[in-house]
């Protein structure tokens, strides 16, 4: 009976490694598993049937063994194309829309448009007889006291330029100036040099760098006929430089007018 047990199982278990050789050890090799290439694997990467999968004599796309997984795309080769270079990390507490430091307890906002300087000054006219706007940044008047002298301090001019005459007390008139911060240009008008000095006076007007400016001379009629020539080669007419002038001192009824009047139509008729 023994004999006949050993028997009968050792018939079993060669009818089950005949029937299926893979671990399932099934006894039908139809209940097996699947066969190699078919399975659960995703129909979808798989081609359609009745299609050739080399169109034209073209190599597969296929990978070599029988997968449906196409191989993974190699690396890049150095040097096949521009690096890329990423930002180093911000440390802690760093911002990265500035790099300026927010103060604390104060919104991080932007501050208004910064304005821009302007020759126009503030009012002035303690000390100063006559004191008038000629145009943007250019003011006249009469010689300055000394409360005229700080007024024009006060109120933010930068140059006084006097127009004077021969003999004058120029350096006492630029102590005054400068040692109140005044730019000082000091121009001899005379009706023998009237024309060397229009040509610095323009100069001097004409340089935003001195505005606001204030100019005077010790008398009227030399500050008008500079002032005219001036009105003049601002391409002005004859009748509105005339008239501008007139009331910054120009005349011909005085003796210094009488005398400066030829000496602006000799420097008229030199250009």
């Amino acid at each position: 009976m023994r004999r006949r047990m050993l028997l009968l199982t050792s018939v079993a278990v060669l009818v089950a490694f005949a029937g299926c050789r893979h671990r399932c050890h099934k006894l039908r090799k139809d209940d097996c598993c699947p066969a190699p290439g078919v399975g659960t694997r995703n129909p979808a990467l798989l081609p359609p049937t009745g299609l050739p999968t080399t169109p034209g004599g073209a190599p597969s796309v296929l990978p070599p063994g029988g997968s449906n997984y196409l191989p993974p795309s190699p690396a890049p080769k150095p040097g096949g194309g521009p690096d890329v270079l990423f930002p180093d990390p911000l440390p802690p507490g760093a911002h990265s829309h500035s790099s300026r430091p927010v103060q604390p307890n104060k919104p991080a906002v932007l501050s208004g448009p910064v304005k821009p300087a302007t020759a126009e000054p503030q009012r002035a006219a303690a000390g100063l007889p006559g004191y008038t706007k000629v145009k943007d940044g250019l003011f006249a008047g009469q010689k300055p006291t000394l409360d005229g002298f700080d007024s024009l301090k006060s109120a933010g001019f930068r140059t006084v330029i006097y127009l004077h005459a021969p003999g004058a007390d120029v350096a006492a008139v630029k102590d005054v100036a400068t040692t109140r911060d005044l730019n000082f240009l000091a121009i001899e008008t005379t009706p023998e040099t009237l024309a060397e000095a229009s040509a610095k006076f323009d100069r001097a007007a004409g340089d935003r760098l001195n505005r606001p400016a204030y100019v005077f001379a010790d008398d009227g009629a030399r500050a008008g006929a500079l002032w005219y020539l001036h009105f003049r080669n601002d391409a002005q007419g004859d009748d509105v430089a005339r008239l501008r002038a007139k009331a910054l001192g120009l005349s011909d009824q005085t003796e210094e007018g009488k005398a400066f009047a030829p000496a602006v139509e000799k420097v008229l008729e030199a250009k």
